[in-house]
C-alpha cells in the first residue's frame, strides 16, 4: 500500500484558502446576479472622492496657500466653522426640546379634557337612570340604610369634575 506525497501546511493556512474560495464564489454570484455590494451613499462618496474636481482642488493651491486643510485656510478657521455649526445645532436642539415639551403639555391637557368629558357623561347617565326609574333608587336604599347611607338626589347637588 503506497501513500502519495504528504503536504504539510502551517496551522490556519487551509482555513484562509477556504475563506478565499468562499469569498470568490460570493463575488462571482453577485457579479452574475448584478447585485450592488455597497450602499448608494457610499458609492456616491467614492465617486465624488475619485472625481476630477476633487483632484483639481487638491492639486491647485487654495485661498490659504499650500497649507489649506479640507477647504479651510487654517485649523483655526476650521475650528471656528465647527464651533458655529455646533452652536446652530444646539439652538435647533433647544427649539426641538421646547416643541416637544409643548406637545407633551397639550397631550396631557387633551387627556384631562377627555377624562372630564367621560366623567360628565357618566354622571349624566346616572342622573337620567335615577330620574327615569324612581323605584330603582329606592330599591337600593333600604339595604344600605343600616350602614348610614341614604338616597341622594343627584340633580340637587353640584359636583366638580376637574
Amino acid at each position: 500500500m503506497a501513500l502519495g506525497p504528504l503536504k504539510f501546511q502551517a496551522v490556519g493556512e487551509e482555513e484562509e484558502d477556504e475563506e478565499q474560495e468562499s469569498l470568490d464564489s460570493v463575488k462571482a454570484l453577485t457579479a452574475k446576479l448584478q447585485l450592488q455590494t455597497r450602499r448608494p451613499s457610499y458609492l456616491e462618496w467614492t465617486a465624488r472622492v475619485q472625481s476630477q474636481a476633487w483632484h483639481r482642488s487638491q492639486a491647485r493651491p487654495g485661498p490659504g496657500g499650500p497649507g489649506a486643510i479640507c477647504g479651510f485656510d487654517s485649523i483655526d478657521s476650521a475650528l471656528e466653522w465647527l464651533r458655529r455649526e455646533l452652536r446652530e445645532m444646539q439652538a435647533q436642539d433647544r427649539q426641538l426640546a421646547g416643541q416637544l415639551l409643548r406637545l407633551r403639555a397639550q397631550l396631557h391637557r387633551l387627556k384631562v379634557d377627555q377624562a372630564c368629558h367621560l366623567h360628565q357623561e357618566l354622571l349624566n347617565e346616572a342622573e337620567l337612570e335615577l330620574e327615569l326609574e324612581p323605584g330603582a333608587g329606592m330599591a337600593l336604599a333600604p339595604p344600605l340604610r343600616h350602614l348610614g347611607l341614604t338616597r341622594m338626589n343627584i340633580s340637587s347637588r353640584r359636583f366638580t369634575l376637574c
